[in-house]
């Protein structure tokens, strides 16, 4: 049996995303394997300070952003992507918690750094899991994450220094990388290190296809329309504008079909862009927007099971967890050449990947809508291989290996 801390810069039951995901999945598995887990965070987006779900506890602590002219709003925008606070309170609980042998960090930075400082004062052992990239994070991403923090003074510098921030990686016991052209990077990065690739999971019962969807009614989308569905967040390095260019061109060649954008907002930029793509191009009875639904919504699922075709056009993705989710639930999967996507869709066998042009896209999409046979096919292979390689019980029995192999070689060193 082991004891862990998993600590997350955010965990907002209604601000959902692929670390969240992974996070409460991976918990839930070790609790149910005998393990002791606790989930702890900030309060960041989130208002209760302490619960218990499934048999685990969550604890959220205050934190701050240190810079001076932070206004409301843009703290508001760090909090939902891109935020970099400190949390003494949280630092404490993690000195403070008894009977414990690992610490589990799901973020980077600043609450990394507490992290580090507290397992070497522990003396016990610490990992970083990489959930949104780190050292292939595009120029342009990074640009526009960064923004909020423009014409603010960053007095956390002086503490930055005092933490020794820039030393939470080097002095890790282990990284852990969901995609895996980043795990290759960490690996020539750091060759004397723990290095693990593990791949994120998915639900398997949770998403399969249901024989009765009342989605497309809910939500009026026309019956004999091609439904497709793109389910994350609502941010620009999910490049959902791209969909709606394809539904413009879909709609010229009279093609039917209807886009559903679905996931939480974490721009509120970009969604008022998209909202002017979609009026310019007059497409409001081809797009439908659904932003802020909760992670335990059914709708979630039944927006995959009511979809013809499922496109995720990421400009960057470590990993990918819809993807998976959208195997599970039966739906053909195109999506973009970029990150971890680039390992998990294999063209032509478990779906179709594309180069990021507009036009492959379509060529792409209008080849899996009219090939019956190519369809069929990476269904049948994406179903396969999701039950096969990426259910949550084989990726945690992975993970507890791994934590072995950390404690026992911090043992040794001791």
């Amino acid at each position: 049996m082991i004891s862990t801390l998993q600590v997350i810069r955010r965990f907002a039951f209604r601000e959902w995303g692929g670390t969240e995901t992974v996070v409460w999945n991976t918990s839930q598995e070790l609790q149910r394997l005998g393990n002791n887990v606790e989930i702890i965070s900030t309060q960041a987006l989130a208002e209760t300070k302490a619960e218990i779900r499934e048999d685990i506890s969550i604890r959220r602590f205050p934190y701050i952003y240190p810079y001076l002219n932070l206004t409301k709003t843009k703290k508001e925008a760090l909090d939902k992507k891109g935020g970099d606070p400190y949390s003494w309170s949280l630092y404490n609980y993690m000195l403070k918690k008894e009977n414990l042998d690992i610490i589990h960090c799901h973020t980077m930075n600043r609450i990394a750094a507490s992290v580090r400082l507290a397992a070497k004062k522990r003396k016990i052992p610490y990992l970083v899991s990489f959930h949104g990239g780190h050292f292939d994070v595009p120029a342009r991403e990074m640009e526009l994450m960064i923004q909020p923090y423009k014409h603010t003074f960053n007095y956390g510098k002086l503490i930055d220094i005092l933490v020794s921030k820039e030393r939470y990686l080097t002095d890790a016991d282990a990284i852990i990388c969901v995609g895996y052209n980043e795990y290759e990077i960490t690996k020539d990065k750091y060759p004397q290190k723990l290095v693990y690739y593990l791949p994120n999971g998915v639900d398997i019962d949770k998403f399969k296809p249901l024989t009765k969807n009342d989605f497309r009614k809910k939500y009026q989308i026309p019956g004999d329309e091609k439904m497709i569905l793109c389910l994350s967040r609502i941010d620009y390095q999910k490049n959902q504008a791209i969909l709606i260019d394809l539904i413009e061109r879909l709609k010229g060649r009279g093609e039917r079909a209807n886009l559903v954008l679905l996931g939480p907002v974490t721009s509120t930029q970009y969604l008022a862009e998209l909202n002017r793509l979609i009026m310019m191009k007059s497409l409001e009875q081809q797009v439908t927007i659904i932003p802020g639904l909760q992670a335990d919504n059914a709708d979630l699922m039944k927006a995959y099971q009511a979809a013809d075709v499922f496109i995720l056009p990421s400009i960057h993705e470590p990993f990918g967890i819809v993807v998976l989710e959208a195997w599970a639930s039966g739906v053909p999967v195109i999506a973009s050449k970029v990150g971890g996507l680039q390992s998990l869709v294999q063209s032509g066998r478990n779906g179709l990947a594309f180069d990021g042009s507009l036009a492959e896209l379509e060529r792409n999409y209008l080849e899996l809508i009219h090939n019956d046979r190519l369809r069929e096919e990476l269904i049948l292979n994406a179903g396969a291989e999701v039950k096969a390689e990426y259910s949550w019980r084989s990726v945690t029995e992975k993970l507890m290996a791994y934590y072995s192999e950390i404690k026992d070689k911090c043992r040794i060193c001791q």
